[in-house]
């Protein structure tokens, strides 16, 4: 790495080579991506990337007289970089789910981003708090019949939106994509940490709430769009089963949760 050696400081490039590093790396598999499944797989991703980008070259950029000013605004762009870096994590699920990225790229990739955020951390001596960064675990969702089924229904979803007639994909495929976007990362984050504390449990309640909450949302949009795209009845079936499914799992690990958890201190 670019490091000014003598006293282990950071180079006025270390942290935006690292970044380079990590830009290209998602770019390239991200160019790899059939050309229709772009717009529900990249847009996010390819507007956070771009926005940190921009906040590091800043960090380097900017100009003031004024030395607390220009200290000022570096702390801001680090912060601001690393929120963005940061807000990656679903976008991120969402395409590794529907690709089924390997384990070793996605592995590799957080890599990068725990050491672009550590980097940003040392311009300001100060550590930005957030959590850490989650990659897809394939054999805890094949083991949780919850996680598994939502993973197959997020799959499903995408793949029949993705080759439908685009003539809806700003309307009602939209709807569908958000909602069921919004489920799959809802469920993988209550699944982030078995609850021990009661903060713990009620934060596990609300991310399984709020993908039951995504998943009758998107019955109402599954409906429209099946009207819209005249799918076959198999199709429908095929479709409304899996989302039918995922609703009596939550509502299983609910009660189950209440059981197991709900005396946590």
């Amino acid at each position: 790495m670019a490091v000014l050696r003598s006293k282990r400081q950071l180079a006025k490039t270390e942290y935006e080579n690292a970044y380079t590093v990590l830009y290209n790396e998602v770019r390239r598999y991200m160019i790899a991506i059939p050309r229709r499944r772009q717009k529900w797989l990249c847009t996010e991703i390819n507007k956070l990337i771009n926005l940190a980008f921009r906040d590091i070259v800043e960090i380097n950029d900017y100009y003031d007289v004024e030395k607390e000013k220009r200290n000022e605004h570096i702390k801001l762009k680090a912060h601001d970089a690393i929120k963005h870096i940061y807000d990656l994590e679903k976008p991120m699920m969402v395409w590794w789910n529907v690709q089924r990225f390997e384990t070793r790229k996605m592995c590799r990739l957080v890599e990068l981003i725990n050491r672009e955020i550590y980097l940003l951390n040392k311009i300001n001596k100060y550590e930005e708090r957030v959590d850490s960064f989650m990659i897809l675990d394939w054999s805890a969702i094949n083991n949780a019949k919850f996680l598994a089924n939502m993973s197959q229904l997020h799959r499903y979803t995408h793949g029949k939106v993705a080759s439908a007639r685009m003539d809806y994909d700003d309307t009602s495929g939209a709807l569908l994509i958000s909602a069921v976007d919004d489920a799959l990362y809802s469920v993988i984050q209550a699944n982030k940490k078995i609850p021990t504390t009661r903060k713990e449990y009620e934060r596990r309640r609300s991310h399984v709430s709020k993908a039951i909450m995504c998943l009758k949302e998107m019955e109402r949009h599954l409906l429209s769009y099946f009207n819209l795209q005249e799918y076959s009845e198999r199709v429908m079936t095929d479709w409304t089963m899996l989302l039918t499914q995922e609703l009596k799992l939550l509502y299983a690990i609910q009660s189950s949760d209440k059981k197991r958890f709900g005396k946590l201190a």
